[in-house]
Parts: C-alpha cells; sequence; structure tokens
C-alpha cells in the first residue's frame, strides 16, 4: 500500500454510465441461461456456459474501466471507442446468450474477439502518449500481455467444437483476471484512482441488484401477489442495505494508492454471488427443492464473502472481530440447514432466506453504526 493519498476523486462520466446500460441487458440474458432448473435438476453444460459467459462480459467492463481509470478522458475519441465501437458488439453478444449457445458460440467469440482487439488497441494509443512515464509504459505492457493471451484463446477456441471451446475462450479470460495478480506492483506505481474505481464498481453492483430487483417485481402481478411477495422484495432491500453499509460507512473514505486489484476481484464474488440469488427467484417453483437451496445459499456466501474481504480497506474503528463474525456465521448456517430440512416447501424456504438475509444485514448495519460516534449515529438513523 503507498503513502500517497488521492486526494480528489476522478469523475464517472456519462458516456461509462451509459456504456453500463449494455450490462443491463446482458445480466439479465445470463439469469436465464439455467432452463433445467425448471425441473430442479443442475445441468453441467449450463453451468459451464453461464460461468464462461459470466466472466467474460464482467471482464469486458472491468477491462474498460480499469482503462478509462487511469488513461481515460471523455473526450471524442473515447466516447467513439466505446460507444460505437464496442457497444454494439456487446449487444450482439448479449442478444444471443442462451442455454444452448454452442450452436451460436463462433458468432459470440467473434463479437468478443473484436471488443477485446478494440480494447488492445486503446492499450497502443495510450502507450503512444505516455512516451515519458516509463512506469506507465511498463504497466501497459504488462495488459498487452494479458489482452493478448485472451485474444488467442478466442481465436484457437474458433477452430475447435463442442464445450471444449467454450472452456477455452473461458480460461483465456480467467487468465486475464488472475494474471494481473502477477503485475501488482506495476499497478502499485501507477496507482488506480480508487473513488472512480469504487465507484464504477458499485454502480455496477446496483445494476446487478436492479435486476434482482425485476425478478422479485414478477410476484407483484395481481396474479400472484401475496405476503410472500413482500417476504421476497425484503431480500432484495436487506442485501442492498448490507452492501451499502460497507461501502457507504463503514470503509475509509480516503484511501492511500493502491493497485485496486483486491477491490474488483473482490466484486467478482458479490457479482456472482447477487446473480445466483437473482436465479434463484428467477426459477423459483415446485420443482426446485434442493437446487434452490443450494443457489441462494451459495450465491449469498459468495457476496458476503466478497464484501467482507474489503473489510481490511474499512476505518479502524470499523475493522471486523469476533463479536459480529461469530453470530454472523451461526445465523448462516441456521438458516442454511432449515432450509435443507424444508427444502420441498418453497413459501417455508422463502421465508427462511429473508429471515437469515434481513437478520445478517441487522448484524451487520448495527455493528457499524455502534462504531460511529453518537453526533455520527444520530446523523445517520434520523430525527
Amino acid at each position: 500500500m503507498g503513502e500517497k493519498i488521492i486526494e480528489e476523486a476522478k469523475k464517472v462520466n456519462l458516456t461509462e454510465l451509459f456504456y453500463d446500460l449494455v450490462f443491463v441487458f446482458g445480466i439479465s440474458k445470463i439469469t436465464h441461461i439455467f432452463k433445467s432448473l425448471n425441473e430442479g435438476i443442475f445441468s453441467l453444460k449450463e453451468i459451464i456456459i453461464y460461468t464462461v459467459v459470466f466472466v467474460c462480459f464482467i471482464s469486458v467492463w472491468n477491462v474498460q474501466t480499469v482503462y478509462m481509470n487511469r488513461y481515460g478522458k471523455h473526450n471524442l475519441l473515447h466516447i467513439i471507442i466505446m460507444t460505437v465501437f464496442q457497444m454494439p458488439a456487446l449487444v450482439f453478444m448479449a442478444a444471443n446468450v442462451s442455454s444452448d449457445m454452442e450452436e451460436s458460440w463462433t458468432a459470440f467469440t467473434l463479437a468478443l474477439l473484436w471488443i477485446v482487439v478494440i480494447q488492445f488497441l486503446q492499450y497502443i494509443y495510450a502507450y503512444m502518449q505516455n512516451k515519458n512515464s516509463e512506469k506507465d509504459r511498463k504497466l501497459i505492457r504488462d495488459f498487452f500481455q494479458l489482452l493478448f493471451v485472451g485474444m488467442i484463446s478466442i481465436i484457437v477456441s474458433l477452430f475447435l467444437s463442442g464445450i471444449g471451446r467454450i472452456l477455452l475462450t473461458g480460461f483465456g479470460f480467467i487468465v486475464i483476471i488472475l494474471g494481473a495478480i502477477f503485475f501488482r506492483k506495476d499497478m502499485a506505481r501507477v496507482p488506480i484512482n480508487m473513488p472512480h474505481l469504487i465507484e464504477r464498481l458499485t454502480l455496477l453492483t446496483i445494476i446487478t441488484l436492479g435486476e434482482m430487483l425485476i425478478a422479485a417485481a414478477d410476484f407483484f402481478e395481481i396474479e400472484k401477489f401475496s405476503f410472500y411477495s413482500v417476504i421476497i422484495m425484503l431480500q432484495v432491500v436487506a442485501l442492498f442495505l448490507f452492501y451499502i453499509t460497507e461501502f457507504d460507512h463503514a470503509i475509509e473514505e480516503n484511501l492511500p494508492c493502491q493497485s485496486g486489484v483486491g477491490l474488483i476481484y473482490n466484486h467478482y464474488f458479490v457479482w456472482f454471488g447477487l446473480n445466483l440469488c437473482t436465479i434463484d427467484l428467477d426459477y423459483a417453483n415446485d420443482a426446485m427443492g434442493i437446487a434452490r437451496v443450494i443457489m441462494m445459499f451459495l450465491g449469498l456466501f459468495l457476496f458476503y464473502l466478497g464484501v467482507f474481504n474489503n473489510a481490511h480497506l474499512n476505518k479502524k474503528s470499523h475493522k471486523l472481530d469476533k463479536k459480529l463474525m461469530i453470530p454472523f456465521v451461526l445465523v448462516y448456517l441456521l438458516g442454511l440447514g432449515s432450509s435443507f430440512i424444508f427444502q420441498s416447501n418453497v413459501p417455508v424456504i422463502t421465508v427462511l432466506c429473508t429471515l437469515t438475509i434481513v437478520l445478517e444485514t441487522v448484524l451487520f448495519v448495527s455493528f457499524v453504526i455502534r462504531r460511529f460516534p453518537k453526533e455520527i449515529r444520530k446523523e445517520m438513523i434520523g430525527p
């Protein structure tokens, strides 16, 4: 962790927000891959397609976000690159996401290849613009290597068939994600603007929560509306409150300069977790049984893991301790165990899941509020 403090946050520009709209559509399509859940089973093929497609979309978003954070400007060049050259390809990719997309995988990967090439060219431009900064050029060369691996994996996958080409594409993007670990020193030398990064990550999290809200809204149609509709809505609200409690209140406001890699990695868990919870709501039916329990509580585990993994960035007064974590883990285990017992009863599972989420949120929110001085607590709670 560096000593320099980033005092001025880089503003998230309107083009970045417009760019995010594609991922609203993409996340919506991804959540509907698991058609086999209608019969209460998991399909290995669908799990592979879901994981690879999700990783590809989120990785594209992350590469673009990190580039804009360090080198991007809100000028005509970057507006055209993001809206004219990338967004149509992203829309095409999202429109063709399905549970049986093996047949359309070639078209999907060609669009993906186009985007990776565009992002590679962006870094070439940045390389040319930073002739007098060797540390920037070194970092950009690192990104050349990562994106090159992604391009090669996509190109080679075009010559394969079946599930193998999907796995190879996923492997290439996992290398892009994990490969950043080896370049953390170079990234720390060109520190990321943490306020901008946190704002971008939280915006994508809100988008993911928005998809969960849409899934919950389906239960508010007149034919389906009941007490359980409100219970399901409470899940979305409680998860939102849990997340913003960490990133709006517990996290340190003036973070030292750093690579930002850990923050990004942890959000993969947050996004995967929320998306699994959304899938659970999308396919909530009597046929799911144990599949629903696994889906929901795996999603919650990943979400909580992703949020708590950022606790080292918290204010000194808000570091996690045993007084929070012991009851937190107990509530999770009790919720999981009782849900397994009543796995065949969807209404009961719904109540148990909601109760677990609400209790976890109450534990965490009360923990954070208690650690603030009395004056701030009053402001947070209200008159």
